[in-house]
């Protein structure tokens, strides 16, 4: 996943060069290079629910494998497009349709991270995005150029049509990465019919969630505060400091510098357990720079405080990526996390477009301190409820360590990776059980399994005949049960009574199932078990 990833974001740049190139070559206008920009923003704006809905319920690593080759398919087309001279409006359109199959692409990543790591190691896999994310921005636009320079733009198209179809195999060898039905990321649970029903699924967790909708409406502070950026960045090159456009891509640079210096320090950040604090702080020291630059005409106080944006702004989306992972329940990631990069993009599409109102009625130092302040403001008004969702997400954390480690010492599960334990502890159950209660029952549906923590529980079955009851087992402290109608996917094979009040570890079986990867083929020590414990309640099944 992370080399696809890095792939991925690369291309995008790549071909975002080539893109550019054509557009200005064939038509001379900038305003022609602002609507490709602008076809590229839509999709965002329009189908992030959409793509949050898909990566919810849609197999996603089928899901991603599709992008990627439908990605190369549209950038394919694009090169023959640009050798042949074609049509700037066809190429605009194409590259919307790409953007469109970004959207989807990046929310099932998303949703996909804390599935694959644990929860302690998070923060360090959405760091080490952003790190390929900051390289990206270096390397992806000088190997476009490069290859522009050297093959033409039709090449570095095709080139980028190559590099998602390496992307598509690699995510093909990522194993299970959930979505559709076949995925429970905790115990099953009826979904609402239909689009609209799951959009206000995901519309709800957000209203009902305080500190869920602060995350959200402090990333549409943070990038109108950006889509202001983006614009007024021309104005200071070339109004401020006397400088040609090319300091456009200066400024950006150093931005993107102080993110890669920064990006290695955010696991460590995240780990210290004040995720909450680290947002808010980064937030405001995102926002400073800006409403900084309309006090200072020296180039190299502006770089420097660039700079320390680029610090703060990757902190940020770390310590955001991270909170949203923890907070949002697992089957709503994706909606929650479309839900917002929707919203966002509104946002800064709305900041572009407003800030040559504000520099033609306030003049452009007035236009720098709102475009910082902003993100500053803001991100104060929210920093109580941001405060309280990270206490919160830390104390969860916190809490669910101590049962990972007790599922980790039981033998069933010692083939699972950290992941897979994360998972079922956060859909774990403690129960307790009085003498006479049947935890299972012979004959039912198999969903879960057990942990047994205390007591003791006697094992009986009829062999599957329905008729002589025998004692077959007993078990205490350490022992598991259940997963042979869960493994095999069957009735129960026996009832489970309680001897001795007992305290039990309810897990999910889906996602036991899940963290297996191939449950078809089970480690040896899972199968002996399976194997005994038929030979004593089914003899003739034991071998099958």
């Amino acid at each position: 996943m992370f080399g696809s990833y890095a792939i991925s974001v690369t291309s995008d740049f790549v071909y975002s060069v080539a893109l550019v190139v054509f557009v200005l070559d064939r038509t001379g206008s900038a305003a022609w290079v602002s609507a490709a920009a602008i076809a590229r923003l839509v999709p965002y704006v329009l189908l992030g629910p959409l793509a949050g809905l898909m990566a919810d319920r849609v197999d996603r690593r089928r899901l991603m494998v599709v992008l990627d080759i439908v990605q190369a398919g549209l950038l394919a087309a694009m090169a023959l497009v640009a050798a042949n001279g074609g049509s700037v409006l066809l190429a605009v359109v194409l590259a919307a349709l790409s953007s469109s199959a970004s959207v989807s692409y990046r929310a099932a990543a998303v949703v996909t991270t804390p599935r694959l790591v644990p929860e302690d190691d998070l923060a360090a896999a959405n760091a080490a995005e952003s790190i390929v994310a900051q390289a990206a921005w270096f390397v992806g636009p000088a190997v476009g150029a490069a290859l522009v320079a050297l093959f033409g733009v039709a090449w570095a198209m095709l080139v980028g049509a190559a590099t998602f179809v390496v992307a598509a195999f690699f995510v093909s060898k990522a194993g299970d990465l959930g979505g559709g039905p076949s995925t429970a990321d905790s115990e099953p649970r009826a979904e609402p019919a239909g689009l609209i029903g799951g959009l206000a699924e995901g519309v709800d967790a957000i209203r009902t969630d305080r500190g869920l909708a602060a995350l959200v409406l402090f990333v549409c502070v943070l990038t109108l505060g950006f889509g202001m950026e983006q614009v007024l960045h021309v104005f200071v090159a070339v109004d401020r400091l006397g400088a040609g456009p090319e300091w456009i891509g200066v400024m950006g640079a150093s931005i993107g510098i102080g993110g890669f210096l920064a990006a290695p320090l955010t696991a460590k950040i995240a780990r210290g357990g004040h995720v909450g604090s680290a947002l808010v702080i980064s937030g405001v020291m995102s926002g400073l720079p800006l409403a900084a630059l309309a006090v200072t005409e020296s180039r190299t106080l502006v770089l420097a405080l660039l700079a320390i944006e680029g610090a703060a702004v990757i902190v940020n989306e770390v310590m955001l990526i991270t909170l949203l992972q923890r907070a949002c329940p697992g089957h709503l990631l994706g909606r929650v996390y479309g839900l917002q990069d929707s919203s966002s993009a509104v946002t800064q599409l709305v900041g572009s477009l407003i800030v040559p109102v504000v520099v033609g009625v306030l003049g452009l130092q007035a236009a720098l301190a709102i475009g910082g302040g902003v993100t500053v403001v803001g991100t104060i008004a929210l920093a109580p409820a941001l405060l309280t969702l990270g206490r919160r997400g830390e104390a969860e954390r916190l809490a669910l360590a101590p049962l990972v480690d007790e599922l980790r010492s039981v033998a069933i599960f010692a083939d699972l990776s950290e992941g897979a334990l994360t998972r079922l502890a956060q859909g774990a159950a403690v129960e307790r059980r009085q003498i006479g209660d049947d935890v299972l029952i012979e004959g039912d549906p198999a969903d879960d399994l057990f942990v047994v923590r205390s007591g003791t529980l006697v094992v009986r079955s009829t062999g599957g005949t329905g008729s002589v009851v025998r004692d077959v087992n007993t078990m205490g402290p350490g022992d598991w049960f259940g997963e042979i109608g869960v493994l095999r996917r069957r009735l129960r094979t026996a009832t489970v009574t309680v001897t001795e009040p007992v305290e039990l570890v309810r897990v999910p079986g889906a996602v036991f199932i899940d963290g297996l990867n191939t449950p078809d083929i089970l480690p040896d020590p899972i199968r002996r078990t399976v194997a005994a414990r038929l030979l004593r309640t089914h003899p003739t099944e034991a071998t099958e």
